[in-house]
């Protein structure tokens, strides 16, 4: 396998080259779309988790993790440095528009930006107990985070601000009722500083054409939680707990369950694609999937499907001489 541990994020700056992230602080990358992978090291050890990636090019990018981790590579994870961010607060989620504007996100209300490429990181929000597990800009001023107890926040000025936003439909919901909560929000998406996704707990999506001045529910036909929306190329793709997978054809308008798309019942983390047609899903266990025809059909790379018949491996394990059907 390419790792039997967990796997947390999958970066795709273009067609050939793949950025994976997991457990136990690891990195992998394939320059070739996935038929060879190289394990990647930058000398931290122990039980650094890394969750997320952001890449501007195929030699550019950040990888962040626990206790307060941001990694920068500029010759595409040759080497990789360990930058100061000023904080130990666990970091879930990062996003670069540009090789110097980014900001990553994480608990007790972390919110931290860089506008020299990660040299040096500003905290801009108070010490809170609130956690946020993914941001979102799509230029210099739009961006959006999203956390636990249905939190969904927005800047138009970089972050020096942010307002907050929800569905009217949870506006009479107290944020801490513990008998009907706010759902718990793991992903969102924006493909301009107009249209939106968020994806969460118990099959819950959201979607926005106004910046999130208002948001809708979408109906998804699963009360699996949906760790993960990815909407480019007039598609849209949503992975999920126990192996959920969604599909949208129109956009990201509507969305359909396939159940036995990704043969697992493992959760799926993160999912990207480069085209419309190549993507990349990964998960709990080494999972890592392929596909060539826009999500209609996927393969496995690394971890066990249910489907495998005696005999039948995953890609990254196969051997000459081996038969495969």
């Amino acid at each position: 396998m390419i790792s039997r541990d967990n796997m947390h994020g999958v970066i795709c700056p273009d067609a050939k080259t793949v950025y994976l992230t997991g457990n136990y602080g690891a990195i992998y990358k394939s320059s070739d779309g996935g038929e060879n992978w190289t394990a990647q090291n930058f000398g931290l050890k122990g039980e650094i988790v890394l969750s997320d990636g952001s890449f501007v090019d195929a030699d550019t990018g950040w990888i962040v993790g626990l206790y307060g981790t941001v990694l920068h590579t500029s010759n595409g994870g040759a080497a990789w440095e360990k930058q100061n961010t000023g904080t130990d607060k666990h970091l879930f989620s990062i996003s670069f528009v540009d090789k110097n504007n980014g900001w990553a996100v994480g608990n007790w209300n972390t919110i931290i930006h860089t506008a020299d490429g990660g040299k040096t990181w500003e905290r801009l929000t108070p010490e809170e107990d609130r956690i946020y597990k993914n941001v979102r800009f799509v230029d210099t001023n739009n961006g959006w985070a999203v956390g636990e107890k249905g939190y969904i926040v927005r800047t138009s000025d970089g972050g020096k601000t942010w307002t907050r936003q929800m569905p009217r439909k949870w506006e009479a919901m107290a944020d801490d009722d513990f008998e009907n909560p706010k759902p718990a929000l793991y992903c969102v998406w924006f493909t301009d500083a107009n249209n939106g996704w968020i994806s969460g707990i118990e099959g819950t999506l959201l979607r926005t054409q106004d910046g999130g001045a208002t948001w809708d529910i979408l109906p998804t036909g699963t009360a699996f939680s949906l760790y993960t929306v990815f909407v480019k190329y007039g598609r849209g793709w949503v992975v999920g707990d126990k192996g959920a997978y969604l599909l949208s054809e129109d956009g990201g308008a509507t969305w359909k369950v396939y159940d036995d798309a990704i043969k697992t019942r493992t959760a799926l983390r993160d999912v990207f694609f480069s085209s419309a047609d190549s993507g990349w899903a990964v998960g709990m266990a080494g999972t890592v999937v392929h596909t060539t025809d826009g999500g209609r059909t996927w393969e496995f790379y690394s971890g066990l499907s249910y489907a495998m018949k005696f005999f039948v491996m995953p890609k990254a394990l196969e051997f000459k001489g081996m038969v495969t059907e």
